[in-house]
């Protein structure tokens, strides 16, 4: 059963829902639907905790109240995202420096005024200097830090931010065709190119180029960036072919239930495809059809880099 909890309140019987969670969003997102939504006490602004089952699915702040009287129903719709959504619209106000701190040290300062925290289950070693730029939004100070470090910032279901990197676990049971309530597999190769290189920008000098040839195009397609990142030139040329790779093969699968988390790995034994794939997005529904996950599915190196 899904429950929503307000202000201490709980409130059951929603007709329609859906959650997104995604491996490169900072926020989840949130819809509800009731058909008496009159007899809820809940505004725009609430914190509120979507639990499926007595486990915490997602927690953030209702941004929409939408309601209508439509003869004997009042039906209420609730959108929203995760507490992590602040990160993204506000912006920073004053100058900071770091040094010699982790990642979690210096987000955890970062976020300080906000209701939220940050861990991590992983192992993260020191920045020598990290500094954040008056104006820009919290997640786009997050953003570069992690990515300088190889990591991702995402929401942990209780709505603090979760630090991680590409999960290796693989899901027990292996989706078969009988499992599948829809599959869709498609390649593309307009995004890939032979080889890509990376240059740091001209005021740089003594700079040696970063290149990564490409096995899987076999004709000229030369692909060159300016490397304005606090990373290496080949990290970057790294980060650029397995981001192609991974983007080129578009794989979506429809499952019943709300078993799977993202960051997870899944095996697919199809007629359409035989292969491990890493879960990237999750759009969970409830309605007429019962508890669907809609899941989109990518190369298991992608965030490798």
């Amino acid at each position: 059963m899904i429950v929503l909890k307000v202000n201490k309140n709980k409130y059951s019987g929603w007709e329609d829902i859906s959650i997104t969670k995604d491996m490169t969003s900072i926020a989840d997102t949130f819809k509800l639907s009731i058909e008496k939504g009159s007899a809820l006490n809940v505004s725009e602004g609430d914190l509120i905790e979507i639990i499926d089952d007595d486990n915490t699915i997602l927690k953030g702040y209702i941004e929409i109240y939408d309601i209508s009287i439509e003869e004997n129903k009042s039906p209420l719709i609730l959108t929203g995202r995760s507490k992590a959504g602040d990160l993204v619209d506000c912006m920073i106000e004053n100058y900071k420096q770091y040094n010699r701190l982790t990642p979690l040290n210096i987000i955890s300062d970062i976020i300080s005024d906000f209701d939220m925290s940050v861990s991590t289950n992983i192992s993260l070693s020191t920045v020598d200097v990290f500094e954040t730029k008056v104006g820009e939004t919290f997640f786009n100070a997050i953003n570069r830090l992690c990515k300088q470090t190889n990591i991702l910032p995402i929401s942990a279901n209780n709505g603090d931010l979760l630090l991680t990197k590409n999960n290796k676990t693989t899901v027990s049971n292996t989706l078969k065709d009988k499992d599948l309530k829809a599959i869709k597999f498609k390649s593309d190769t307009t995004n890939q190119f032979s080889k890509y290189t990376y240059k740091k920008e001209a005021i740089v000098v003594d700079i040696s180029d970063g290149s990564v040839s490409n096995s899987n195009m076999n004709r000229y397609r030369p692909f060159v960036g300016v490397n304005t990142d606090n990373k290496t030139n080949i990290d970057m040329a790294n980060w650029k072919k397995n981001n192609a790779d991974a983007n080129s093969t578009q794989l979506e699968i429809t499952v019943t239930g709300w078993d799977y988390e993202i960051n997870n790995i899944v095996k697919i034994d199809s007629q359409i495809i035989k292969n491990s794939y890493l879960i990237k997005s999750i759009n969970y529904t409830k309605g007429n059809n019962g508890k669907i996950s809609n899941i989109t599915l990518v190369d298991k190196g992608l965030f490798d880099v």
